[in-house]
């Protein structure tokens, strides 16, 4: 039990620390805004995706006076105010003080960015695997959790391939289904704590989710298809090898 408490803690500290610097790394559209500049010559049109430009104010007080004389001061016209919902926006051009960096430029902002990345990667997974697995109390869970317990196992777990390996082992001699092991053996090897990280601080928290979420499926499809075909075999539910 306190070795699931001191893993759950090591987890919540990886997740404050990945929020945390989620604006650390410089995005693709914060690259493309120096590249390009609004147009500062644009003009807008009256009408754009249906919505004009100008509405009339809708201020009780913009009405025509008694007093107005349309002889003497002409025609009277309504006081107009931008449309909230005009959506237009300047097209973007070339930024003509725009340098292209050079390779060498490109190359030391790359591994700027990603240093301090792959060292927390490394740092967190080196902090859970010697916080020792309770393979026992683990096997336990897995044993009601299906495939998609073994998948999100898989992916909190800081195990390579060959370390991933003794464990769905001992899963295995401990009773836990077979589905539930091949889920966890293939989240292990498509993501975990080091990668997201890494992800996270250089492709920004939508692609490292993405990433995340896509191997979290996959890991519960191999295990539910492993599962089904366990059973049309007619092989035991947990002790299939």
């Amino acid at each position: 039990r306190a070795g699931v408490m001191r893993s759950l803690v090591h987890y919540t500290i990886v997740l404050l620390l990945l929020a945390a610097g989620a604006d650390a790394g410089d995005s693709c559209c914060k690259k493309r805004l120096q590249r390009l500049i609004p147009d500062a010559a644009a003009v807008p049109p009256d009408v754009h995706d249906g919505q004009p430009r100008l509405v009339v104010d809708p201020d009780p007080a913009n009405v025509r006076p008694e007093s107005w004389d349309d002889e003497d001061d002409g025609p009277w016209e309504p006081e107009m105010v931008p449309n909230p919902a005009f959506a237009w926006r300047p097209p973007m051009v070339p930024n003509p003080e725009y340098t292209p960096p050079t390779l060498a430029t490109e190359l030391e902002e790359e591994a700027r960015k990603a240093a301090p990345w792959v060292v927390l990667g490394v740092g967190l997974s080196a902090l859970l695997e010697a916080a020792q697995l309770p393979v026992e109390a683990l096997a336990g869970l897995l044993r009601c959790a299906g495939p998609l317990g073994g998948a999100l196992l898989g992916l909190a777990t800081p195990l390579c391939s060959c370390g991933s390996l003794p464990v769905a082992a001992a899963f295995v001699r401990d009773g836990v289904p077979l589905g539930a092991v091949v889920a966890f053996l293939t989240a292990t090897q498509s993501a975990g704590i080091d990668s997201a990280a890494i992800g996270w601080g250089l492709l920004g928290p939508t692609a490292a989710l993405a990433r995340l979420a896509g191997s979290l499926l996959l890991a519960a499809a191999a295990g539910a298809a492993a599962s089904l075909a366990l059973r049309g075999g007619g092989g035991g539910g947990g002790s299939g090898r």
